[in-house]
Formats: structure tokens, C-alpha cells, sequence
């Protein structure tokens, strides 16, 4: 049996350990399309060995590049893609990306192509799945981040920090780090916080320690379009008059797509990577594996997958609402 997998969109730490346990599982040869769907429209692929995928399964450094598109397929162009695949001779198709690259795989699966889908974007916004690929390490880096300006913070006291968090329209990533790093407020477009309360709590918080830092999601301030950066010079300029206190900006950007995966990150990724290869072997098709709360891994039609926002009901939340976060 031979895999293909592509990965669509923004890429995300713990992608190469997920394709080396698909492999690792499954005892398939593995190709891989560089490029995203375009790299599939355009059969940039690589016959990529088991030696290197265990060498390079822990590694930052991606075995795989991704790409975007700007436009949508037309209906000869997908039957390029499934006539290539056949002709290669690839079995199933595994593809890693957001709510977008799903509907794309859906597309292709009325093709005659045996698709599987895993969610992989550190936005953690995929509708019905808990955890995405990247997700954890994403989380890990903004901790570094805020590590670095709490003990900055603690040299030079009484400064603000502001620090700008990938999301796209989800707060989940600005949410769960903000719990996760000790960060004193999440500032998410799920939930707005009044820019006088906002003064009010930045002062009381400052009364009592050295050092403020206020992790915002970069479409809080709802001026977002993919690409955009700039919400923290928008609650800047807000801000700083009300507290009287000089904000120190920090935009963590794509930066959050790398590091060395964290160990969650691995198990994830390999569970994930278990459940496809348990579908394939039982004669499943064109499924996304999503991970319920349970922290189980399910496979869900290709077709149900949309962009979710956080859950106002969900315990990351509730916890931050008792955290005073939000």
C-alpha cells in the first residue's frame, strides 16, 4: 500500500512525528506532496524513506512544506489531481490543514479518492475537535514569551506588556496560553472586555505585582482579514491614556508555527495517526479524525467539518473566568 499526505494552510509543529507514526503504523510506502494543493496539482512529490521519518519525527525542522490557495479548483483540475494519484498508484490520501483544506478533501473524495483529513492548525478552530496539530507547541512558545517579559517585568517593574497571539477569528490559542503561561489577561473577540474595566483591573493587578502582561488574540479588536497584524496598537492607543503607564508591544506572529514539539504534542499526533490507520485497515473512507473531549480520537465525515470559536460553556472558559483572565 502506498499513502500520499499533504499538509494546506498554516503549518504546524508535530506534523513530521503524525506522518512517521502514519507510516510507522500502517508498514506503507510514504509520498509526500510539497507545496500543499497546489504541490498536488503540480506533482511536487517525494518517495520519502523510513530511515529519514525517524530521524526527523521530534525534529522542528519540517520533512514537508505547505502552501495556500487563493482560489478554488475548478472541476478538470481535481480530476487532474485524482488521474495523478491513480497513476501513481497511491491508496489513500491523508491531508493536514483547517476547516478549508477539509471541504477541499471532500471535493476531491467525489473524485474516486479515498481521502482521510486531520486537523492541523494552531488555532485549535476546527468545529468538533478539541485538539489540532500545533496546537500544543504554539501554546508552549507563548509561554517562553511570557517567561521572558514576567522576568524582564521583575528587573524593570511596573511595566504593561502587550503581547499579540495567532488565532485568526478563534480566541482558543490567546485563551488556553493565557491559563497555561500565567499570562494576567486574555483578551478574545469571543469576549469582550471594556477598555475602562480593562484600565481598572491593569492597575488594581499592578498594586500588587511587578508586572502586567495581556496576551490578545489578533482579531480581538475585530479589524482582522487573514494577514492582518496590528490589534495591540489598537487597544494600545486605548489603553495607555486611562492607565498612565507606557504599553510595551510584543507581536508574536508566525513564530508560534515552530519549535521542538512538546510531548503532548507527539502523543496527539500519534493517536491521531493511530486512528487513521485503523480506518484504513478496516475499510473506512473519507473521514476527518477528530479528538473529542474525552481526549479520543473519532473519525467524522469529511463533509461536517467547519471553523469554530470558543465555547462559553467549555472548561478552559469557566476556568478563566474563575482565573479572572477575562
Amino acid at each position: 500500500m502506498k499513502i500520499g499526505i499533504v499538509i494546506s494552510g498554516g503549518d504546524g509543529a508535530g506534523i513530521n512525528n503524525f506522518i512517521f507514526q502514519v507510516a510507522r503504523l500502517s508498514g506503507a510506502d510514504i509520498t509526500i506532496f510539497n507545496g500543499g494543493i497546489y504541490g498536488l496539482l503540480n506533482g511536487s512529490k517525494i518517495d520519502i524513506s523510513y530511515r529519514d521519518l525517524i530521524d526527523y519525527s521530534i525534529s522542528s525542522m519540517p520533512i514537508i512544506s505547505s502552501g495556500r490557495s487563493e482560489r478554488y479548483l475548478n472541476p478538470k483540475e481535481y480530476e487532474q489531481i485524482a488521474t495523478r494519484l491513480k497513476k501513481e498508484k497511491i491508496s489513500v490520501l491523508i491531508l493536514a490543514g483547517g476547516d478549508g483544506s477539509m471541504k477541499f478533501l471532500h471535493k476531491l473524495s467525489e473524485y474516486g479518492v479515498n481521502c482521510f483529513g486531520v486537523g492541523m492548525t494552531v488555532d485549535n478552530d476546527l468545529a468538533g475537535s478539541e485538539y489540532t496539530i500545533g496546537f500544543s507547541t504554539a501554546c508552549e512558545e507563548v509561554l517562553h514569551e511570557v517567561t521572558k517579559l514576567r522576568n524582564t517585568g521583575r528587573a524593570l517593574p511596573n511595566r504593561v506588556f502587550l503581547v499579540e497571539v495567532l488565532g485568526a477569528y478563534c480566541g482558543e490559542l490567546t485563551l488556553q496560553s493565557a491559563i497555561k503561561s500565567n499570562a494576567d489577561f486574555a483578551l478574545i473577540p469571543e469576549y469582550m472586555i471594556p477598555i475602562e474595566e480593562l484600565a481598572s483591573r491593569v492597575k488594581d493587578k499592578l498594586a500588587i505585582q511587578n508586572s502586567v502582561i495581556i496576551l490578545c488574540a489578533e482579531s480581538y479588536t475585530h479589524e482582522y482579514t487573514p494577514g492582518f497584524q496590528g490589534a495591540i496598537d489598537t487597544v494600545a492607543e486605548q489603553l495607555e491614556p486611562l492607565i498612565g503607564i507606557r504599553i510595551r508591544k510584543t507581536t508574536l506572529g508566525f513564530g508560534l508555527r515552530n519549535g521542538d514539539p512538546t510531548t503532548e504534542e507527539i502523543y496527539q499526533g500519534t493517536i491521531a495517526a493511530s486512528e487513521v490507520v485503523r480506518c484504513i485497515k478496516s475499510g473506512m473512507a473519507n473521514k476527518v479524525i477528530v479528538i473529542n473531549a474525552s481526549n479520543k480520537p473519532i473519525p467524522v465525515d469529511l463533509n461536517t467539518m467547519e471553523n469554530r470559536t470558543i465555547d462559553k460553556e467549555g472548561h478552559y472558559f469557566k476556568l478563566a473566568k474563575q482565573l479572572e483572565i477575562i
